[in-house]
């Protein structure tokens, strides 16, 4: 397996947390920065494969300060040699595409192809509802809603713009949103004939391209976190893009897995079960369990139930089948099998379960600075690295 970081990131402790606006907290702000970067360069030297930043706006709350993903790759891009950063994920249908099509392709050609690029739909609504009035969109929990359908529209249609500026020299698209290049642009400038593409004889602009491309050819891998819905996964099948899942019932992962493997062998794709796909789960190891849990429990524990359950995550925890309300805990996210905490044996064994059922190609490690102490996110990452790693990496 290939094992990222993801980062959200967190800004200020759990005390801090809850004196409020810890995410407009400056000193919060630098000692998440700090943390980050150690933490990233310890796990370049471990062999860990990659670690991911979110996109997520307005966090005063300091739950997710990671509005901007790519500069975070970037930032602790620059301070390592190996691994990739990437992105879990860019939100599609709030952002144009020719420009986050030209920002993914600047940082892939900066670090020199060490980068994955992520994309998502939007659900949190607080911040996809405000900055989506542009292309009339806002979040969705795949509720089916017409919100939801011009959601997945938008998503769609910007992903397949992006594709075009990454594959293609010069390229059109036209669909209801976007018309690219405008029609009966004028532009007669002699150096377009000269030393690029894209002008008719009566100088109009006829196609366009972005410069640079990516260093990777065509372009990095494609992630797309986290879903609970078949369609996503025929999405990711039909375009050959890495789906990571968070389900934690195993019935409903199987039923996703095929559903991924089938779509992709319906476009010419041969995966084994597992292959080319991702899982996440929240991740600590200490000497001892019960520390271990202490602090997944002040983390994540926290987080989980103040944060995403209200919005609809708690989804993830539902066992096939079940009805009614599911219990926002720390007990309910360990007992689905959401933390993987413990001892590294406790770990090992909870891996090891789920090659056996699942053999994800990906896995992808909730981390949490500020909330856990940093010298135990540290001495996790040391153990994960020496007494974990090794069993499951190619």
């Amino acid at each position: 397996m290939k094992f990222i970081l993801f980062y959200l990131p967190s800004v200020g402790s759990l005390a801090q947390i809850k004196k409020g606006f810890a995410g407009q907290n400056t000193q919060n702000y630098q000692n998440m920065l700090w943390q980050l970067s150690e933490q990233v360069k310890a796990a370049d030297q471990m062999g860990f494969w990659g670690a991911a930043f979110t996109e997520h706006h307005f966090h005063i709350e300091g739950f997710e300060t990671s509005n901007n993903p790519n500069l975070l790759a970037l930032y602790v891009g620059q301070q390592t040699q190996h691994l990739r950063v990437g992105q879990m994920a860019n939100v599609l249908p709030f952002q144009n595409p020719l420009r986050l099509a030209e920002d993914l392709a600047m940082l892939d050609q900066m670090l020199r192809g060490r980068t994955f690029i992520g994309i998502a739909r939007g659900y949190q609504r607080r911040w996809a509802d405000t900055l989506g009035q542009i292309y009339g969109v806002g979040g969705t929990m795949s509720d089916q809603s017409e919100t939801d359908q011009r959601n997945r529209q938008l998503f769609e249609d910007h992903f397949r713009i992006m594709k075009k500026a990454w594959t293609e020299r010069t390229f059109t698209h036209k669909s209801d949103t976007w018309t690219i290049p405008p029609e009966n642009l004028d532009f007669d400038h002699q150096a377009i004939r000269d030393y690029g593409a894209g002008l008719s004889d009566d100088g109009k602009i006829t196609e366009i391209g972005i410069a640079p491309q990516c260093y990777q050819k065509p372009h990095p891998p494609i992630f797309q976190p986290f879903s609970f819905s078949p369609s996503t996964f025929e999405f990711c099948g039909r375009e050959d893009i890495v789906p990571f899942g968070i389900t934690t019932d195993p019935d409903i992962t199987d039923d996703l897995l095929r559903t991924y493997q089938e779509t992709a062998a319906a476009n010419g794709r041969d995966y084994a079960i597992g292959q080319n796909v991702g899982m996440f789960r929240d991740c600590l190891v200490c000497p001892d369990a019960n520390e271990a849990h202490g602090y997944a429990a002040n983390a994540n524990g926290f987080v989980w139930k103040n944060w995403f359950a209200p919005i609809g995550f708690n989804e993830a925890l539902r066992r096939k089948g079940e009805t009614g309300e599911i219990e926002s805990s720390y007990e309910r996210l360990y007992e689905s099998g959401f933390e993987f905490v413990g001892t590294t044996d406790d770990v090992n064994r909870q891996i090891e379960q789920m090659v056996e059922r699942h053999n994800p190609e990906y896995f992808l490690m909730w981390q949490y600075t500020g909330m856990i102490p940093h010298h135990v996110q540290m001495r996790s990452l040391e153990m994960w690295a020496n007494d974990i790693l090794p069993n499951w990496t190619d």
